[in-house]
């Protein structure tokens, strides 16, 4: 049995099935984009920056998440950039 089953009675985190992965030019890099279908029906996309850096975008569609990605992935990775 696992150490965690008796911490945790229920499961809180709701398995998500990856439905597609695409690819997001931003900043000078190629960053994949796995997507996965919420309980509500929405889209959420996930993206990895760094080894500690995951933000997930929510939206109806593969393609409206990356749209909105496309839109805010520069500034994201301009806040997150090491100062000299």
């Amino acid at each position: 049995m696992d150490w965690r089953a008796g911490c945790f009675p229920e499961r809180i985190v709701t398995q998500q099935k990856l439905i597609a992965v695409r690819h997001l030019r931003a900043g000078g890099r190629l960053i994949p984009v796995h997507f996965f279908r919420n309980d509500g029906g929405s889209v959420a996309g996930r993206f990895v920056l760094g080894a500690e850096d995951t933000p997930i975008v929510d939206g109806p569609t593969p393609e409206a998440v990356l749209a909105v990605l496309r839109d805010v992935i520069d500034g994201l990775l301009l806040a997150r950039k090491k100062v000299a």
